[in-house]
């Protein structure tokens, strides 16, 4: 089967050093494709839950930048990472640049057809921006969640029952009470005028996102590697979709 080139791929929230990301199906994925740019969009590394541990960072997280290594090497890839919220140990070095891999805050996508503001997308999130005690102690409820839905799962499946995320189903709707509060949509809508682009793509909130908002900007979300995997691509036509993992690894006919 021929390897997909696509013009962009955006990947967000692998959380790399978290309990449950998804750093070996992410790797399977970026190993797949070849594509002129790739947009890191925030939360890659988990520094929160890296924070004074050792004994979370393993071959695994070490392989995944080895194969982004190996697609600037092989096809010559422009790698954008865009700090967030877990990772943010970055901002003292953004923006600045090593070899071809850009550190930066937010990032300018400007094209014949287009042009889209990529920020992770925490600015945004009241409870992120104002309350970061807050937002630390849902992390740290988020991933007994996730502990628990395990668990959960393999009761199901003993039972002969498909997976059910009851986890993704709970930090998805506080996610909308967030942005419903905070006004999130119409905050992104006003950034990217603001910033002269009809398009933006955020991270942040793991659920991946393809829409229109009022005003007809349009809003793109990459989701996450640590239940959705999923991916935003854009070929060389200027489309964009959402890729997922499952979608992507499915025997073709």
């Amino acid at each position: 089967m021929e390897r997909p080139h696509y013009k962009t791929v955006v990947i967000s929230d692998v959380h790399l050093g978290a309990p449950h990301s998804k750093v070996r199906e992410v790797s399977e994925f970026l190993s797949s494709v070849d594509c002129d740019r790739l947009i890191m969009d925030g939360d890659i590394v988990d520094g929160w839950q890296l924070h004074n541990s050792d004994d979370k960072w393993n071959a695994g997280h070490s392989a995944f930048f080895r194969v982004i290594m190996k697609m600037m090497e092989n096809h010559g890839t422009e790698v954008i990472y865009v700090s967030g919220n877990h990772d943010d140990f970055l901002d003292p070095i953004v923006p600045s640049k090593l070899f071809n891999i850009s550190f930066v805050s937010e990032y300018i996508l400007r094209e014949e057809k287009h042009s889209y503001v990529v920020i992770h997308g925490h600015a945004f999130d009241s409870i992120t921006a104002r309350f970061r005690w807050i937002s630390k102690l849902g992390d740290i409820g988020y991933n007994l969640l996730l502990k628990f839905n395990n668990m959960w799962n393999r009761a199901r499946m003993r039972h002969g029952k498909e997976y059910y995320s009851f986890s993704k189903v709970i930090k998805h709707k506080v996610k909308q009470a967030v942005s419903l509060i905070s006004g999130f949509e119409s905050d992104l809508e006003a950034f990217a005028r603001a910033r002269g682009c009809d398009g933006i793509i955020c991270g942040h909130i793991h659920n991946p996102e393809d829409k229109m908002l009022k005003g007809g900007i349009h809003y793109l979300n990459s989701g996450d590697w640590v239940e959705s995997l999923s991916a935003l691509v854009e070929d060389f036509d200027g489309n964009w979709r959402i890729l997922r993992y499952n979608d992507f690894v499915k025997p073709q006919p």
